[in-house]
């Protein structure tokens, strides 16, 4: 019953360099699934647009 309380030790520099890495880690996963998402776009209408000149060129 006489316990004193868990002293916590703090580090906000330390906090701060976590977020920190956190938040380029989530912003390179995006830039990748983005770059990955935009060749597969390109890829895709360009083999539409070969598609359509070979059948309109008929």
């Amino acid at each position: 019953m006489g316990s004193k309380p868990k002293v916590v030790q703090q580090d906000p520099e330390a906090d701060a360099q976590k977020a920190a890495e956190k938040a380029t880690a989530e912003a390179n996963a995006k830039r990748a699934g983005r770059r990955t998402a935009n060749s597969d776009n390109r890829s895709l209408l360009g083999s539409k647009a070969e598609t359509k000149t070979t059948l309109g060129g008929g």
